[in-house]
């Protein structure tokens, strides 16, 4: 008999757990709301603090501004903490076990951003609604654009690590009567579906009391970002490699077609404008300075230096022949000329035909002429010399010059993303 009636209580409980009505919860709500007081905080014994416990979920990175310095991200709160006041027995109201009440019905704790890029700070709207369960935990969600502010270090771009930190603190509290708490040490980011631009190494989160305005808690919560190179290499660091390169081209101009000088100065102009573009994407910070506007004012001191070594050669080559040239000169172009033909020595032969001709026909006369038999001939002489002309030595000049520059845009590129890679 006895287990008979525990059932049939069980089915009475049952029955009333699942019939509750519209009159249950406005009766629940107007015995919660009566005589309570939004500004008293829920805490039994008031020298105590509330604690809040809050997590944040990650849903994208909107933008991040190098130039103005500011992070702009999409997040989700998830925001409880425990009133006493509002507790219940579910039973007594036809079993409802929750309601969803407005914030301004309730007391809660105010989060304002203290490092906003704009004018929009609080994230607790008054409007949102929060969750009281029966047990008197209060439970609240909100969904927010924050725009913050960040401290841009932008010396190794497009290989830079960036660190943005967002603060958050509860209004009007301080650590004695609010105690805020990360639910874990770091955001959630199982909503992040990632960024085209930026890599989100890792994230963390802190709670730190400020010494002054008597002990207010202060939340930081820090996005550790690294820049998606891609990009910048295609639009930025190969057209600085190509200007570089094509610059030395210069010399393989034909002196006579009067284009070389506007050759110059052209490349000159396209490095200055690519300079400024690239300047005007960058935040103007002289601490640190961005390395790539080093690099790009190393290419303009290269490119001077090509048109000051133009003009140079221009005027060698307009010489006329009946100036004699400089021994030194004669020496430096008979010795590049002589390594360019295997080291032997240039000079013309009494028949008109070089040293190295006359050995070839006298191998195809003679099948029987040894290698031994072949004279050994002397050092340049002064008929060598009489051969050397001013358009000669500057061509030989146009050729050296190319291949030192190419060189040197190749080495300085290169010695560049080195440093860029070993820095970031």
């Amino acid at each position: 008999m006895a287990l008979i009636i525990m059932v049939l209580l069980g089915l009475l409980a049952c029955d009333a757990v699942g019939a509750a009505t519209i009159y249950d919860t406005h009766y629940l709500l107007s015995n919660l709301t009566k005589d309570y007081n939004v500004n008293v905080r829920p805490a039994v014994e008031q020298l105590l603090p509330v604690n809040v416990s809050i997590q944040m979920y990650l849903k994208s990175i909107m933008e991040f501004d190098e130039r103005q310095g500011t992070l702009s991200y999409t997040v989700g709160f998830e925001i409880t903490w425990k009133d006493y006041r509002l507790m219940w027995n579910s039973y007594l109201y036809g079993g409802v076990w929750y309601l969803n009440v407005p914030l301004t019905m309730i007391w809660f704790p105010e989060l304002l951003l203290s490092s906003p890029a704009t004018s929009r700070s609080y994230i607790t709207q008054s409007w949102s609604k929060a969750r009281i369960y029966y047990d008197g935990f209060v439970l609240y969600v909100e969904g927010a654009l924050i725009e913050s502010t960040c401290e841009v270090n932008v010396k190794y771009y497009p290989f830079d690590v960036q660190s943005c930190n967002t603060s958050f603190i509860s209004l009007g509290y301080t650590y004695k009567d609010v105690n805020l708490m990360w639910v874990k040490e770091s955001i959630d980011i199982t909503l992040y579906p990632g960024n085209s631009m930026w890599d989100l190494e890792s994230t963390s989160v802190s709670v730190q009391t400020v010494a002054t305005g008597g002990g207010q808690q202060e939340m930081f919560v820090t996005f550790n970002l690294r820049r998606k190179p891609g990009y910048a290499i295609v639009n930025v660091l190969l057209p600085i490699l190509f200007l570089g390169i094509l610059n030395a081209f210069v010399f393989l101009l034909i002196p006579e077609s009067g284009e070389r000088i506007g050759y110059c100065i052209t490349t000159l102009l396209a490095i200055a404008v690519y300079m400024t573009i690239i300047m005007s994407s960058l935040p103007q910070s002289s601490d640190p300075t961005p390395l790539i506007n080093y690099k790009l004012l190393i290419d303009l001191v290269y490119s001077a230096l090509i048109i000051v070594a133009v003009i140079l050669n221009m005027r060698l080559n307009g010489k006329d022949d009946d100036v004699p040239v400089p021994k030194i000169l004669v020496s430096f172009y008979l010795a590049l000329m002589c390594r360019a033909c295997g080291g032997k020595p240039v000079r013309p032969a009494s028949n008109g035909f070089t040293a190295d001709q006359n050995a070839t026909s006298s191998n195809e006369s003679s099948s029987k002429l040894q290698e031994s038999d072949i004279p050994d001939y002397s050092p340049v002489n002064s008929v060598d010399a009489q051969k050397v002309t001013w358009k000669k030595i500057s061509s030989l000049l146009d050729i050296s010059f190319f291949v030192l520059f190419v060189f040197l845009s190749f080495l300085i590129f290169v010695v560049f993303i080195s440093i860029l890679k070993s820095g970031s």
